[in-house]
């Protein structure tokens, strides 16, 4: 998720609406939607195909917009996406909500830059900066060791107007720490989040802190986190796929081949079944890397099941302290953005959205995928899937709602 927000998105799939019109015949496959989402040129413009739209007798609500701005999103046209959010405002006749504002912002960023994202944000209405619109500009100048001044008057700024109630603020600013290498402040920010009460999932959370522990790096801090995580039956911990993947990486750059390759074989057992083809290719490496020749082999004949070799992968097992064998499942994955082009709705610790996204790198060059395009989905506890490592599809299990 390069960089949250725009930089890893040739790792994510398009999709694409057909387009099916006969002359002089409005079909049940010619929408609105099919129209714009015919109009494949990025340079072109899609607001004289919402204009003719209108002409035409048609009507259009704001839901369905909305909609189509996710679609456009999802197929990476974020020009488009901010050409139908800048022709809702115009037109002057929809009811806009502070999610409509923080969808702008993050498409104006991505478009025009982050002074451009700055300029459009001074002129949100005073009465629609909520926290949807300050985490989402919390979220742009997390995103670069260049802002930390910013990020951190803003993260205050969000402090003094009681705005730090939710998790992703402070996962922002884990973020902007790992980032820079500053474990005692990756502490201070998960302090001040259980000082404050703030619910959270705690997988997420410490999927989160994880992967910023590998980032600094700090392997013992790493080991010692995963050793409470384990001894806490209730709920279990889910390790997400990608940060196994972000350890096994910290260990061999430790010098530690023998639990890197364990962390490998733990991480096996955890990648989601989308995801199966880009990481076991990414485990193949890891385990070459770590010198693991028939690790290697074995996931060599899974993933190319057709070549001389044949065969099929086993299971692992990961033994446990008590010498028991442990397994991890679950697809929790980790919240690094703030709010994007797409779909909010006040679901506790999910992100969700469309594969529209890309990757956070928090230093170490590893870049995972967070869908931010698709803003705060609710129900679950999954967030959107890796960029780098493999993304598909859309977080959580849906794109969610703008409700």
């Amino acid at each position: 998720m390069q960089r949250l927000g725009r930089y890893a998105i040739k790792k994510l799939f398009s999709r694409r609406t057909p387009s099916i019109r006969f002359a002089g015949t409005l079909t049940s496959n010619d929408t609105l939607h099919s129209r714009v989402m015919g109009s494949e040129r990025e340079r072109s413009k899609v607001t004289p195909v919402l204009d003719k739209w209108l002409k035409q007798g048609n009507k259009v609500n704001l839901t369905d917009l909305r909609r189509l701005i996710d679609a456009l999103c999802v197929s990476q046209r974020f020009n488009h996406a901010l050409q139908v959010s800048e022709w809702i405002t115009d037109r002057g006749i929809y009811d806009l909500s502070s999610k409509d504002f923080a969808s702008r912002l993050y498409l104006v960023e991505i478009s025009s830059g982050l002074i451009e994202a700055e300029n459009f944000f001074k002129n949100i209405p005073e009465n629609m900066r909520d926290d949807s619109v300050y985490n989402t500009l919390l979220y742009l100048y997390t995103t670069s060791k260049t802002t930390r001044h910013e990020a951190e008057a803003t993260y205050q700024k969000m402090r003094e107007q009681n705005m730090l109630l939710k998790p992703y603020p402070y996962y922002n600013m884990i973020s902007l720490y790992a980032l820079l290498g500053e474990r005692h402040m990756v502490d201070e920010i998960l302090r001040q989040m259980k000082e404050n009460g703030v619910e959270h999932n705690k997988n997420l959370t410490a999927n989160n802190v994880l992967k910023a522990y590998t980032s600094v790096p700090d392997v013992e801090a790493v080991d010692k986190l995963l050793m409470e995580l384990e001894v806490e039956d209730d709920p279990p911990f889910s390790l997400a796929w990608q940060t196994g993947i972000s350890i096994a990486k910290a260990y061999l750059n430790g010098g530690s081949s023998k639990k890197a390759i364990e962390m490998l074989r733990r991480t096996e057992l955890v990648v989601d079944t989308k995801s199966k083809d880009s990481a076991n290719k990414v485990l193949m490496e890891m385990y070459r890397d770590a010198g693991a020749k028939h690790d290697v082999s074995r996931l060599d004949r899974f993933v190319y099941p057709n070549s001389k070799k044949g065969g099929n992968m086993r299971e692992y097992k990961h033994k446990g302290n008590d010498g028991g064998n442990s397994y991890y499942y679950g697809n929790s994955y980790y919240y690094f953005g703030g709010g994007g082009c797409g779909r909010y709705s006040d679901g506790d610790d999910s992100v969700g959205g469309a594969d529209c996204g890309a990757g956070d790198n928090v230093g170490g060059g590893d870049s995972i995928g967070v869908d931010v395009c698709g803003g705060y989905s609710g129900g679950g506890d999954s967030v959107g899937g890796g960029a780098d490592y493999g993304g598909s599809g859309c977080g959580g299990g849906d794109c969610g709602d703008w409700d």
